[in-house]
């Protein structure tokens, strides 16, 4: 299940969870030991989890599309709906010296961020939530069942 998690950045996992803080003017620091990944700079944007922003290091962010939507047609409406969803709520920027991204209002709208969000790593990339929708749902998944949600995600993986 884990075999291509990381394959983008070498041996480098993304991981951990993280609360920041967006400053006055709506910019988010990555955190400190993550940002070596960004050093090209960064990718934020719309992702697929309701309410839910992905961070992706530049460099990787080509790849990254390729081998999760490169086969979408755009002669498909759903397959040009998703394709139109994701590249187009993305913004390309540099991070600041402080190793801050401006957050656009348009994705802090999106994702409910007001002053904190939870930067969650995920292996290839980032994700940045507001910090009471993301607890909720990790509460939801435990509450569920960890173990079983898991056996159905590889059911899924196998059928």
């Amino acid at each position: 299940m884990w075999g291509t998690v990381g394959h983008l950045m070498g041996a480098r996992l993304l991981s951990g969870t993280y609360e920041c803080s967006l400053d006055s003017r709506f910019r988010l620091a990555v955190p400190a030991r993550l940002r070596d990944a960004f050093a090209g700079g960064a990718v934020l944007g719309r992702w697929l989890d309701e309410g839910g922003l992905i961070l992706a290091p530049s460099p990787e962010w080509p790849a990254l599309i390729e081998q999760n939507f490169g086969d979408l047609t755009v002669l498909d409406e759903g397959q040009r709906i998703l394709r139109r969803w994701v590249l187009g709520g993305c913004y390309e920027q540099d991070l600041d010296r402080q190793g801050r991204v401006l957050v656009p209002q348009e994705l802090r709208e999106h994702a409910g961020l007001t002053e904190k969000a939870k930067v969650v790593g995920v292996g290839d990339y980032l994700e940045v939530w507001n910090p009471e929708q993301l607890d909720r749902g990790l509460a939801e998944l435990q509450k569920e069942g960890v173990s079983e949600h898991a056996k159905r995600v590889a059911a899924s993986r196998s059928a």
